[in-house]
């Protein structure tokens, strides 16, 4: 479903007016290394670690392969071709500052992801998550996400960049209100009734 953000992305960059400039690789390298971990990393980490297969409803996948086709084109079309700013002042700074929040978001999303195929390998039914930022939500994989995602907005600091924070944020708040609510439901005393869905301290 994700793997358009990589063939499409590296397809379409050479053909950007920004093709040659450094400054334009650099950039797009944090989204390709997301999604480098979550087509190909991601993937064989759950085969490795799960003792059942699921799949996905076939328009909740074809849904999202379109959603990824149109992401990659307007963040890879964004970066390689129509943004102007490389040569001013302020590129490294936003670059820089984007990067560390995108760093922590995504070290957030994995440590989750690794929390929760722990649960997974150990069998024996449904558990309450524990430990770290599962203190403070029950959904930080989602969590992460959004982070990482502001933290990309901050470095591209483009409409694209932030339309697909808006969107991370539209699609996963919903999800982790959900999640949260059955675990609410499923656990109910022995839940934690201090954690939050997917905000730390707010919902």
């Amino acid at each position: 479903m994700e793997s358009p953000t990589l063939w499409l992305t590296l397809l379409l960059f050479p053909y950007g007016q920004h093709f040659t400039n450094p400054k334009a690789l650099i950039l797009m390298s944090p989204f390709l290394f997301h999604y480098f971990h979550r087509t190909c990393i991601y993937p064989l980490r759950i085969y490795r670690n799960s003792k059942t297969t699921g799949g996905f409803p076939v328009s909740v996948a074809v849904m999202a392969f379109g959603f990824n086709l149109l992401n990659a084109y307007l963040q890879a079309r964004w970066v390689s071709h129509y943004k102007s700013d490389y040569d001013g002042g302020l590129f490294w700074w936003r670059f820089f500052g984007g990067l560390v929040v995108f760093v922590w978001g995504m070290r957030i999303n994995t440590w989750t992801d690794g929390v929760l195929l722990g649960l997974k390998r150990e069998g024996g039914g449904y558990k309450v998550p524990r430990g770290g930022w599962f203190e403070l939500v029950s959904c930080p994989n989602y969590f992460g996400e959004i982070v990482e995602w502001f933290g990309w907005a901050v470095m591209t600091w483009s409409w694209a960049g932030f339309g697909f924070l808006l969107y991370t944020c539209a699609n996963l708040v919903p999800r982790a209100c959900a999640n949260h609510k059955w675990y609410l439901e499923k656990f109910r005393e022995d839940y934690p009734k201090n954690r939050k869905a997917v905000i730390p301290f707010l919902c």
